[in-house]
């Protein structure tokens, strides 16, 4: 008999359990046998992972998944959640000869029914990202050493899932994924900057997250270090030569003396080497007018035009920073 963990455990399980410098290898195809429905099989095949702290973090109780109507239950310590129509390859991960656990991809295809699109393009941002959401760190997640998976592979999953629920949302959200990003908020940034006007961004190119900047002899004296990491950089169409790193700077990022310090030189060694760097906090993204300030800021300096009569609170902006702030507020809830 398999317990299947439905999404809301398997997103827990992948953001607090699964090592976060442990890389991920893709699944292969997964054989389900009969599925533990009832209240006393799931809590006899409940791995030891699966504990109080871990359930408590959803509604504490086990999600499991069947597909059978008839093996629908529910108790005060189990839920089911039916899976109707394909199961796509690479939609599970076998964890041991009872425990299956839903892969990043099938989770970013069931959220698709769950979410609205500006949050759901977030969740694939954080399963893209170098970070996952953990209630149990100060910042409110942690930091990862490689991503739980990448827009290709999600892509390649989704080519097998046409016939699925939540199909057509996970497509038209992919394009839209910004990879490698180490933050919600940078995260938000990033859409912000390339969301198209129809979903609330400002239609800029994708920025690329963390990108590694070798420095010369004099900037690494300057920086402390050999190499720095642009938050979000971008380059100019119109002048090939000139270099933008757009730096969000969290509050407990850069609390101490010693975080500052480290900080102020590495913006230097990149301005030595040619950067603009423009630095933003989170009072400055949470008001639109200020952030706006800043995004025509940024639109002069890589030499885009921005739409006059798309700016400021429109509907579609609205709903995104909506959608996204209360994705980010809640840890990024899907239950």
């Amino acid at each position: 008999m398999d317990l299947v963990f439905d999404i809301a455990s398997s997103v827990e399980f992948w953001r607090t359990v699964y090592p976060a410098e442990r890389k991920l290898q893709l699944p292969d195809h997964t054989e389900i046998h009969d599925c533990a429905f009832l209240a006393s099989d799931v809590k006899r095949l409940l791995p030891a992972w699966a504990n109080r702290e871990f359930l408590d973090r959803a509604d504490g109780r086990a999600h499991v998944m069947v597909f059978d109507a008839n093996q629908r239950r529910r108790s005060t310590e189990h839920a089911t959640h039916i899976w109707t129509g394909p199961i796509p390859d690479g939609s599970f991960y076998r964890l041991d000869e009872s425990t299956l656990i839903a892969s990043p991809a099938f989770m970013f295809l069931s959220a698709a029914s769950r979410l609205s699109l500006p949050a759901l393009i977030a969740f694939g941002c954080e399963l893209c990202g170098r970070y996952s959401f953990d209630d149990r760190e100060e910042r409110g997640f942690r930091t990862r050493s490689t991503p739980l998976s990448t827009p290709e592979q999600l892509h390649v999953f989704l080519e097998g899932a046409h016939c699925c629920r939540g199909y057509r949302t996970a497509s038209r959200a992919l394009p839209y994924l910004v990879p490698d990003s180490a933050s919600p908020m940078e995260t938000f940034d990033a859409l912000a900057l390339h969301l198209p006007y129809r979903l609330g961004g400002y239609g800029f190119d994708k920025p690329a997250m963390n990108h590694a900047v070798e420095l010369s002899d004099k900037a690494a004296r300057i920086a402390k270090r050999k190499t720095c990491y642009a938050d979000m950089y971008y380059t100019s169409s119109r002048h090939p030569d000139s270099k933008l790193d757009i730096e969000h700077h969290g509050r407990l990022d850069h609390s101490s003396f010693e975080d500052r310090a480290s900080d102020r030189a590495r913006v230097n060694g990149l301005k030595e080497m040619g950067f603009e760097v423009i630095e933003l906090t989170k009072d400055q993204v949470n008001d639109l007018l200020a952030f706006e300030y800043i995004i025509q800021r940024i639109a002069e300096l890589l030499g885009r035009r921005l739409k006059e009569d798309k700016l400021g609170p429109t509907p579609a902006r609205l709903e995104f920073r909506k959608e996204v702030f209360a994705w980010n507020r809640s840890g990024g809830q899907l239950w």
